[in-house]
C-alpha cells in the first residue's frame, strides 16, 4: 500500500472512498478542458452526445473523435483545438463547454477519477484548482456506480466483438455503436440526459 500511495503521489493524486468526501468548488478556471489529455469516451457518451447534436453516431466520429487503437482496443478520444476540448468555447474571459448537458460522465466527475470500475474508492485530481476549496461535498455515488457499469459494458462488448466474435478493431467498435443506436430509438434508460441528471455530479 505505502508504494501504491507513492505513485498516487507522483501523479498528483489523493484517494477517496466511494463513500467519503473532499472539499470542493469549481472555479470554472477552464484548466481540466483547456490542458488534455483529451477525454476518452464510452460508447455510451458518443451515442448521448450524437442524439445531443442530433447527428448520426457516424458523423459525430468523424468531427469530433480521434480513435486510437492501442493493441487491439479501441479507444475514442475527443478531438481538440490546440490544447483545448473541441467543444470549449473562450471568449472574454469566459470558458463554456457546448455540449454541457451531454457531457461525458468523466467530466461529470471530474476532479474525481475512475481508478477501476471494481474498486470502492476513487483518484481525487489534486492539480485541479478547486480541490481544497469550498465545502466539502460527498461523492456522487448514484453517478460513479452507474459509471462503473457502462465503463464494464463497454469494454465487455468491445472485446466480445474483437476476441470471441473475430472482428477488427474497428469492425468490433462499429457493431457496438450501431447495435446501441438502435437502442437509442428504442429510449433505453442511459440515453436519457433527465437520468443521467438525476444521478448528480461533482
Amino acid at each position: 500500500m505505502a508504494i501504491y500511495e507513492k505513485v498516487c503521489e507522483l501523479c498528483s493524486h489523493l484517494t477517496v472512498d466511494l463513500h467519503g468526501g473532499f472539499e470542493f468548488k469549481c472555479l470554472r478556471c477552464g484548466l481540466c478542458c483547456t490542458t488534455g489529455p483529451n477525454v476518452v469516451l464510452t460508447v455510451f457518451d458518443v451515442i448521448r452526445m450524437s442524439k445531443y447534436l442530433n447527428i448520426h453516431w457516424l458523423g459525430f466520429l468523424y468531427d469530433y473523435v480521434k480513435p486510437i487503437i492501442a493493441d487491439v482496443i479501441p479507444f475514442l478520444s475527443l478531438k481538440s483545438r490546440g490544447d483545448s476540448c473541441i467543444f470549449i468555447n473562450e471568449g472574454d474571459g469566459i470558458i463554456e463547454c457546448s455540449i454541457y448537458p451531454a457531457r461525458p460522465l468523466r467530466c461529470r466527475l471530474y476532479p474525481l477519477e475512475v481508478i477501476s470500475p471494481s474498486v470502492n474508492s476513487l483518484h481525487l485530481d489534486l492539480k485541479c484548482p478547486g480541490v481544497g476549496k469550498g465545502e466539502r461535498i460527498k461523492v456522487p455515488i448514484k453517478l460513479v456506480k452507474h459509471f462503473f457499469w457502462e465503463l464494464k459494458e463497454h469494454y465487455s462488448m468491445l472485446l466480445r466483438k474483437i476476441l470471441e466474435e473475430g472482428r477488427t478493431p474497428l469492425e468490433g467498435l462499429t457493431s457496438v455503436l450501431e447495435e446501441l443506436w438502435s437502442k437509442r430509438e428504442e429510449e433505453a434508460t442511459w440515453t436519457s440526459l433527465e437520468y443521467i441528471n438525476s444521478l448528480g455530479a461533482t
